[in-house]
């Protein structure tokens, strides 16, 4: 017997849907899974009564692939494609021509996931591509609910090839209900097929709505079964005075490479509720019109076939067609109820069949979309979602997606594509790709255009102010616009005495009683600033200009001792669990960024008394934050009079980091800066543990609060993240790398490349993740100055950028730069970069562009006196 290695898998998917649509995942086993498309679950709900809510049956076999092939009179083969965990739906073993594919090979790529199915046997090789909707700038487009499954099949033999692709899809319309009223519409359009799954009812259910099924492919000939009962999209045994049976779609599309394209709207409860002596009775007309009914659903219409092949004369009298009837009517009453008591019928299938001459590539495509606008929050208001807006029901979206496939599929193969475009250490990649899936994951939308997300997902609340402060540069870069409009949301609930909210709950209309953590009020102070600089948006900065003075004067106020630095009321923070002391450095830099920030913004609003008096504090507080902090080795974590806590902690310089990604200087002399990063790798990062948030020396003496605090002691993904990226910062590559790889490779091998916890999965904070690109780039972006940065901490690299107003890649090596714009657009009229040669020319496209230089001891700063615009049509290049 061979030897059988086991291999952890990936416990959860690539989510798979819109920004703030809900999500499906696609798993490393080809499945579909965790289908929180409906306003139940974590994904709508913190309460663990409603986090538990039974979705009956739709988490399992709700939407499996299968292939199937022929050549010449070769019995035909059929593959599932997905490996089931669960037993799946049908008894593979007794027919053993039900198999699944042997391997696949599972390459997730934000926001497409690619799939290859690996089976020997097959003439044909196949892969698929399973795409969400997910176009940066646009956010209309982003937050469609649905996404594209995409099939590519390839005849590898010397002869044709009969291909049949075949999909099913359970019915999730008021699942769990008795009297679900759906209603399955069917259009056959050409070489595509809608099937439209809704219900009559008008009751605001959570899973009342609707979800659209579609298949479409060039010169195919599609096929469907419209709705039938849940178990003949399994198998089931009929019994019957014409014989016993096995009944299933899958036997026909064995058979035959299609479906019956048979099946009823509604289910023909009329004919159920015919009792055996009410059916006796009936006269021939409606016996015949009986069986005419009877014959347009699937599973009775493949018995009655069968039963024809044998003998075709036995259904010429009465006594044939009751006996048919009766038998087909009992087993359609047991079939129309499941073991939960719930109704189960209104499942369907579509399928796809073509001939590939040899060598000849085929794409069919499947689109998924759905529509359940009845969210409620906890709180029983109504919060809707952004997307019905735009769409009345499932069959407008999925219209949408295939009117507008060639397009959103070119934009978002594009972004995937740029995201890793480079040639830095994989673990970066990883990183920041990844944690995108967590933006489709834990997103709200509401009707009225509010945006946030989860905390964690289900837990918590929504935009938490400390957790956006690290998790929301990607949701800047991309959407501008949603981090703008969630950035405002939160503003609405500042204190009068400038305190700003912690996070919103049960939903956008009111938030929780946090106001007492102290670290948040400039880390509002320096979101507002970052949002600023790279959106250039002057109007979001004067709206938010009388929060920021606000929540300025609020931590000015905690300076008892007038040294610049707040020394009262730091207890709480982001560390929730871990109480501090006096003058903490991981505050007190927060604090000294927050003045850096409020400076530069006064400034650009003319605001001349304010920045004065803000400089004034950051010159005592950058004097203080070293004479009281600075142990000669890193920065304590307080100081209180007399008492101090030596821990070393891996946040103590916060700020620091934070003020560099925006490009507004230090605050912390060079070697100082160098010396606490080096510390923090020496005492809290070991290869098998991990970076940890803080850790004693052995020389040092604990206090009781720190010592073994649960907090501590334990991993946080996206304080690494962070911590890395202020590593690359100040050119700590090797370090940076090596913290990255081991945060990669620990979630990878727990199964949870998508889904880093903290407090509550899918935690918001490692979207900090997106740091590592600004950093390991040095992109800097200052819009209202025109100042575009690129100061990477290597020599040469190739990678990508994003902004705003657009994306793409640049390289930069010894001999040039060059910065390419796939999407959108990029202005500026400055441009500072750090090559070794002499700026010899430089062109945009084809037309050279005349300059100035000044030379800095870091960078080249290139002035080209007035705004220039890169473009998909323009490269810029330096020689």
């Amino acid at each position: 017997m061979p030897t059988i290695i086991d291999k952890k898998i990936q416990q959860h998917g690539m989510a798979l849907g819109g920004i703030g649509t809900g999500t499906v995942e696609i798993n490393q086993n080809g499945t579909l899974t965790d289908w929180h498309i409906f306003n139940l679950g974590k994904w709508a709900s913190a309460d663990p009564k409603r986090q538990m809510q039974n979705l009956y049956d739709y988490e399992k076999n709700v939407m499996p692939f299968y292939i199937r092939t022929k050549q010449g009179n070769d019995l035909p083969k059929v593959r599932k494609l997905s490996h089931d965990v669960d037993g799946g739906e049908f008894r593979s073993m007794m027919y053993s021509w039900h198999k699944e594919v042997s391997e696949i090979h599972y390459d997730p790529s934000f926001p497409v996931c690619k799939l290859k199915y690996i089976d020997d046997s097959l003439p044909v090789n196949i892969c698929s591509e399973f795409t969400s909707p997910f176009v940066p700038l646009d956010s209309r487009i982003s937050g469609t609910p649905g996404f594209f499954a995409s099939f590519f099949v390839e005849n590898i033999s010397n002869q044709d090839v009969e291909v049949s692709l075949l999909g099913k899809l359970k019915n999730p319309v008021n699942r769990g209900l008795m009297n679900r009223q759906l209603r399955n519409i069917l259009q056959k359009d050409g070489d595509r097929i809608v099937l439209h799954m809704k219900s009559d009812s008008l009751e605001p259910h959570p899973q009342n709505g609707s979800i659209c099924f579609s298949v479409s492919g060039e010169n195919t000939r599609t096929s469907f079964i419209q709705s039938d009962f849940s178990l003949f999209f399994a198998n089931y045994v009929l019994y019957t005075d014409f014989g016993t049976t096995e009944e299933s779609y899958l036997f026909d599309f064995r058979d035959k490479g299609v479906l019956p394209d048979l099946g009823v709207e509604t289910l023909p409860q009329w004919i159920l509720n015919l009792s055996a002596e009410e059916i006796e009775l009936l006269g021939d007309r409606e016996v015949d019109s009986v069986m005419e009914q009877l014959l347009k659903m699937a599973s009775v219409n493949r018995p009655f076939r069968r039963i024809t092949e044998i003998d075709g004369d036995i259904f010429s009298c009465r006594k044939g067609k009751i006996a048919f009837i009766l038998s087909v009517i009992k087993k359609m009453k047991s079939l129309a109820i499941d073991e939960k008591g719930q109704e189960a019928w209104g499942d369907a299938a579509l399928c796809s069949s073509f001939v590939l001459s040899p060598g000849e590539r085929k794409k069919v495509q499947f689109i998924v979309s759905w529509y359940f606008p009845h969210h409620i929050s906890d709180a029983g208001r109504f919060v809707g979602h952004m997307y019905s807006n735009w769409f009345k029901d499932a069959r407008e979206v999925n219209d949408f997606m295939y009117a507008h496939s060639q397009e959103i599929l070119s934009k978002v193969g594009a972004f995937s594509s740029v995201l890793g475009h480079t040639d830095v250490d994989a673990s970066f990649v990883n990183s920041w790709r990844n944690q995108l899936n967590t933006l489709l994951k834990c997103s709200w939308w509401s009707k009225e255009g509010d945006f946030a997300l989860w905390e964690g997902y289900g837990s918590c609340g929504f935009h938490t102010t400390d957790i956006t402060y690290q998790g929301s540069f990607g949701i800047l870069a991309l959407f501008p616009d949603l981090q703008l409009r969630q950035m405002k949301m939160g503003a609405r609930f500042q204190r009068e005495d400038g305190r700003v909210h912690h996070f919103f709950t049960p939903d956008f209309y009111s938030v929780d009683n946090g106001f007492d953590r102290v670290d948040m009020n400039p880390q509002f102070v320096l979101l507002v600033c970052r949002d600023y600089l790279w959106t250039g948006n002057k109007d979001y900065l004067k709206k938010m200009w009388s929060h920021v003075v606000k929540a300025m004067e609020s931590i000015e106020k905690l300076d008892g001792n007038n040294d610049g630095l707040p020394d009262r009321e730091t207890k709480r923070n982001t560390y929730d669990a871990w109480s501090f002391r006096g003058t903490s450095s991981y505050i007190s830099s927060l604090w000294l960024a927050a003045v850096l920030a409020a400076s530069r913004m006064a400034e650009d609003l003319g605001e001349q008394h304010l920045k004065q008096k803000w400089q004034a504090i950051l010159e005592k507080g950058k004097e203080s934050f070293k004479a009281k902090l600075w142990n000669n080795e890193y920065f304590s974590l307080w100081v209180d009079e007399e008492a101090r806590d030596e821990c070393c902690m891996t946040d103590q310089i916060d700020g620091q980091w934070y003020a560099q990604l925006l490009g507004l200087g230090n605050f912390i002399p060079e070697e100082l800066l160098l010396g606490a990063l080096e510390a923090v790798i020496k005492y809290n990062y070991h290869p098998e543990t991990g970076l940890i948030n803080a850790a004693y020396p052995k020389h040092t003496k604990p206090t009781l609060h720190t010592y073994r605090n649960v907090q501590a002691e334990s991993n946080w993904s996206g304080i690494e993240f962070a911590f890395a990226s202020a590593l690359l910062e100040n050119g700590m590559v090797k370090e940076a790398t090596e913290i990255t790889r081991n945060v990669d490779r620990r979630y990878f091998k727990a199964g949870r490349m998508f889904n880093h916890e903290e407090c509550g999965n899918y935690y918001y904070r490692a979207m900090s993740s997106w740091s590592l690109l600004l950093s390991i780039t040095g992109f800097r972006l200052d819009v209202p100055r025109g100042i575009l940065e690129f100061i990477p901490p290597v020599e040469s690299i190739t990678g990508p950028w994003f902004s705003p107003s657009g994306f793409g890649y640049y390289r930069k090596n010894q001999k040039e730069f060059v910065l390419v714009c796939t999407y959108g657009s990029i202005s500026f009229s400055k441009l500072i970069i750090n090559i070794e040669k002499d700026v010899g020319q430089v062109f945009a496209g084809d037309r050279a562009v005349s300059f100035k230089v000044e030379e800095e001891p870091k960078c080249t700063i290139i002035d080209f006196g007035k705004k220039i615009e890169i473009t998909p049509d323009t490269v810029l290049r330096i020689i």
